[in-house]
């Protein structure tokens, strides 16, 4: 396996120096920054117009964050030696509040379970993108989980397709989740034993299904799916992704 970062962090703070008064020449800088080299860069979850984000690149570049991840990615590369494929990898800043742009569940779950890339690439030659969010602080630790955590996902799609079912997602990320420490977004997840074993016999009967509401449920549980509209299932925060870190889950 063959892992790369693309540097982007730069070039997405420099955005910030293009339209201060003018926003859509800032956007058409960014449309531009996305589309003009030999392919189109998997840039869709970055807000141009993110307050939060030119703080948080500037930590990035301070820090030397994409140095960081090429590190941790020569990490995963001893433990993969039998995967037969090219990532490359590419820090990608979200932000929500106030850009009208991103949804926190749905760019989360969009990020985890669609494909990342364009029709065209080859399933083993993919871009790979590491989602930073601006309310998580950055951290060592916090890049360090979501580089191995997305490239375990993709080891996962590259292997088995994208997920279907409600199995299917819990079992790529249960991988993902566990190759990066058990963290979500930075933070453990743990279930205390009563509601893993209440989340276990309700989400059993469901893993069949692929009907996207329920599956989204299931994953993120009822105070995130009552923000977009999907009916509850009776599950606190993040009780499938809980489940998935601390036991294998099959159909």
């Amino acid at each position: 396996m063959h892992i790369t970062i693309h540097p982007i962090v730069q070039e997405l703070r420099a955005l910030y120096g293009v339209g201060e008064r003018n926003t859509l020449e800032r956007f058409w800088a960014y449309t531009a920054l996305m589309s003009s080299g030999t392919e189109l860069l998997p840039l869709g979850d970055f807000s141009p117009m993110g307050q939060r984000q030119p703080e948080y690149l500037d930590t990035l570049l301070n820090v030397d964050a994409e140095g960081l991840a090429a590190e941790y990615a020569r990490e995963i590369k001893p433990g993969l030696e039998t995967v037969q494929a090219e990532f490359r990898l590419m820090l990608v800043v979200v932000d929500q509040a106030g850009n009208g742009w991103t949804q926190r569940w749905l760019t989360d779950a969009a990020w985890r379970f669609q494909a990342e890339q364009v029709p065209t690439q080859p399933a083993d030659r993919r871009w790979v993108t590491v989602q930073l969010w601006t309310h998580v602080p950055f951290s060592a630790g916090y890049l360090r989980s979501q580089v191995r955590g997305a490239v375990m996902r993709a080891v996962w799609r590259l292997k088995r397709g994208l997920p279907i079912t409600l199995a299917d997602h819990l079992a790529q990320e249960g991988a993902a989740l566990r190759y990066g420490g058990g963290l979500f977004a930075g933070e453990p997840l743990t279930l205390e034993p009563d509601e893993l074993n209440y989340t276990r016999q309700v989400l059993r009967p469901l893993l069949g299904s692929d009907h996207w509401p329920t599956v989204f449920t299931a994953l993120y549980g009822d105070e995130a799916a009552s923000e977009v509209g999907f009916p509850p299932l009776g599950l606190g925060k993040l009780a499938g992704f809980g489940l998935a870190v601390w036991e294998q889950v099959e159909e």
